[in-house]
């Protein structure tokens, strides 16, 4: 499991071997192999100063190398297209597009021109500056693809001062890839069969390393910190991807202990994989929807034939961000229609446009902002720039004519706000309606539920919309008053703590009251800790990343909702997060104890 409160409990079990490390687990699963230590890709560039006479020849050698590096990146791009990766594919065609949109050539020649310095050190301070607008965005999503730029830099970089990149094509045989960070670069040409886990000092659950290791189904641990310096070549290790821990230079009494551990999961997983198919109910009855995450049209493909589920956040800013500015309507429109009729006969949940003023929509001049997460962002933007949004609307209307189709508006905190957005959309409506274009006028329409204030006015909110979506991690984050990514307060994020439970309560009896359905599209719906108090609450969708759906599928056919209700009366009753994880982890390890072997 992979939030901090499930780190946290781990720390509190049997007392584990000196040598621990612990940090995020963002794939499960747990092995034992040996330590390849990979070094850094940071690249070193100084400052110096170029001669009025040799600026022009500083500027072609600029262009040069980003020419080849634009060329290797094609390569690579090519390469990861046959192997059949989309997530890589992804990431390098979004830098393909920006080495070839011109932006960085017109910005880093018109600097050495300016102030005749040498190009690889004005390009680092170029992209340092870009990063940081990114990551100013207001969206943790967004801003934890700023290793995507970096690596793109990092790349560019070498080719102006030399250097090779790691060279991953050849590893020994049930490897554990130990890392500060793993960029697209590193993995483009990695010996795949023979890793089994990763391990790196920084990261989150979205970064390429997390995203990577799941799409491989191998247990990952990101976030370790300064503690992995301690692990070199050679060493025998333990990655628990379940727990977030790692084990270096195991005694045989733990080597013993967890292979026991990886034979029982193993037959677990066995079990699961052959129920996957079947429906999520409980066992005295209770049906839960259980949809996934997405955020690009290529991952739709095997979803409904490899989980019987639909989609129950798609993420539409991603259209924006690999377009590189404001996609027209005809071209959303394409992605849109292509993703509903991939999925039918399920349903699709469209998230409108959630993003705020950063770069990739830089032409639009939204100025930076000093608290992004308290700004111009989500539906706030949308109100703001109502030609982008009624374009949207638009796109997501005409591609309702090809299936089933929901539209979801983010980040919604006030009744005005609402009252004034489905205006725009009944106006929309009104316009395909008189030009005769096909479309569903009668699609359900949500809220995100991820600001308190929403959460308070539930019921006020209920009767202008067809459901909820709860937005968990922001959720937690505005509540409780903290920013996940700063590890120095990251164990304030706590999504089992009273204040959230009795908000989640609130929703769910709100809409209840007038008939409308509740979602989770947050992390925490992908926690197998937390399912029977989501369960207990009365949610009826949960939407989480693919990989989870198998297991949350056979959990919820383990759990009474007699039992769950309960355990929510005494969780309402609790007074810190501890009590309310020690009572989850009590009920989850009742009904699955392989979850939590010692």
């Amino acid at each position: 499991m992979s939030d901090s409160s499930r780190t946290n409990s781990a720390k509190t079990e049997a007392v584990p071997p000196t040598d621990t490390l612990y940090g995020s687990g963002v794939s499960p699963g747990i092995v034992i192999g040996k330590a390849v230590v990979v070094g850094t890709s940071i690249v070193s560039v100084r400052e110096y100063e170029v001669a009025p006479e040799k600026v022009e020849g500083e500027v072609l050698r600029f262009g040069s190398a980003l020419a080849r590096a634009r060329a290797e990146l094609v390569e690579l791009c090519d390469r990861a297209r046959q192997s059949g990766d989309q997530e890589l594919v992804d990431i390098l065609e979004m830098q393909v597009m920006i080495t070839a949109d011109g932006m960085i050539e017109e910005e880093v020649s018109g600097r050495i021109r300016r102030h005749r310095r040498n190009a690889g050190y004005l390009l680092k301070n170029y992209i340092d500056e870009f990063c940081e607008r990114l990551a100013r965005v207001g969206n943790s999503l967004f801003a934890e693809r700023t290793s995507d730029i970096q690596d793109l830099a990092v790349r560019i970089l070498r080719k102006l001062v030399g250097g090779e990149s790691n060279d991953l094509s050849k590893l020994p045989e049930r490897c554990i890839l130990i890392a500060h960070d793993f960029s697209p670069s590193d993995t483009a040409g990695m010996d795949r069969k023979n890793v089994v886990a990763f391990v790196t000092s920084m990261g989150s659950r979205t970064s390429h390393t997390a995203i990577m290791a799941r799409a491989l189904g191998i247990p990952a641990v990101v976030g370790v910190g300064e503690g992995l310096v301690m692990v070199v070549d050679g060493d025998e290790l333990v990655v628990d991807g379940n727990r977030g821990m790692v084990i270096v230079s195991p005694d045989a009494a733990t080597l013993v202990r967890y292979r026991e551990r990886i034979g029982q999961e193993a037959a677990w997983r066995a079990k699961i994989e052959a129920s996957a198919m079947l429906p999520a109910e409980t066992r005295d009855g209770f049906h839960v929807s259980v949809a996934a995450n997405v955020e690009l049209a290529e991952e739709v493909g095997r979803l409904g034939s490899m989980h019987h589920a639909g989609i129950g956040l798609f993420r539409t800013e991603f259209l924006f961000v690999k377009g590189g500015g404001i996609s027209d309507e005809e071209s959303q429109y394409a992605t849109y229609r292509r993703v509903t009729e991939a999925i039918r006969p399920y349903s699709v949940i469209f998230r409108t446009l959630d993003i705020g003023g950063d770069k990739f929509l830089s032409h639009l001049d939204v100025p930076v902002e000093m608290n992004p997460f308290l700004g111009m962002r989500a539906i706030r933007f949308c109100l703001h720039r109502e030609d982008i949004f009624r374009n949207q609307l638009r796109a997501i209307l005409r591609a309702s004519a090809h299936g089933k189709v929901r539209v979801l508006f983010p980040m919604i905190t006030t009744v005005d706000e609402l009252r004034s957005t489905l205006a725009i959309l009944d106006d929309v409506k009104a316009d395909l309606e008189r030009r005769g274009i096909p479309h569903n006028p009668d699609l359900d329409v949500g809220i995100m539920i991820e600001v308190p204030a929403a959460a308070m006015i539930a019921d006020k909110l209920a009767p202008y919309v067809d459901f909820f979506s709860i937005g968990t991690n922001d959720l937690v984050q505005y509540t409780m008053a903290v920013d996940r990514s700063n590890p120095d307060i990251s164990y304030l994020y706590q999504p089992g703590h009273p204040s959230i439970i009795r908000l989640l309560e609130r929703v769910v009896r709100a809409a209840n009251e007038q008939g409308r359905w509740v979602g989770i599209c947050g992390e925490m719906a992908a926690e197998p800790l937390y399912l029977p108090l989501i369960l207990g609450l009365g949610i009826n969708e949960l939407s989480m990343s693919p990989v989870a759906i198998p297991i949350i599928k056979d959990l919820v056919r383990d759990i009474n909702m007699l039992e769950a209700q309960d355990l929510v009366a005494q969780a309402m009753d609790c007074a810190s997060a501890d009590e309310v994880t020690a009572l989850c982890r009590e009920f989850v390890s009742r009904i699955a104890p392989e979850l939590f072997q010692e």
